[in-house]
């Protein structure tokens, strides 16, 4: 998969881009389609365990704060971290993912600095609860 830059999307604006893509604040994206676009386009995704701090930070920001910390043992993931880790686990995990799509909450769209300088955009989204796991749920488009 040729990587594209995320300016072929049409919009003025990253949001106004995503939402061209039928992605969009509040809405559900399954985690594996948020892989895809990181592969397609270069743009992060991170999961958020607990709503008060993605409410209140930056994705940014998040990662200076949490430097110290093992990578798994802080309340955000980027997801295709996530789901490496499942497949280290249970080489099963990504294809369950598929048969039970892992459906997150989109909560924002950011922009952070590499060490470099370099900007990369980024989704911030929301895991849901375990009893808010519905797997009759439609996942609704898929980017193409």
């Amino acid at each position: 998969m040729k990587r594209r830059s995320p300016d072929t999307i049409k919009g003025d604006t990253f949001e106004e881009k995503m939402n061209n893509l039928s992605i969009a604040v509040g809405k559900p994206i399954d985690v594996m389609e948020l892989i895809r676009l990181k592969k397609l386009y270069g743009i992060e995704s991170v999961l958020y365990f607990e709503p008060e701090l993605a409410n209140k930070s930056t994705y940014e920001k998040d990662l200076a704060d949490f430097a110290a910390d093992d990578e798994f043992e802080r309340p955000f993931i980027a997801a295709d971290r996530f789901v490496d880790f499942g497949k280290e686990n249970d080489p099963t995990f990504e294809g369950r993912l598929k048969e039970f799509p892992l459906m997150v909450t989109v909560h924002s769209f950011g922009e952070r600095k590499t060490e470099s300088g370099t900007p990369i955009k980024y989704i911030k989204a929301l895991m849901p609860f375990l009893d808010e796991f519905d797997v009759n749920k439609d996942i609704g488009p898929v980017i193409s």
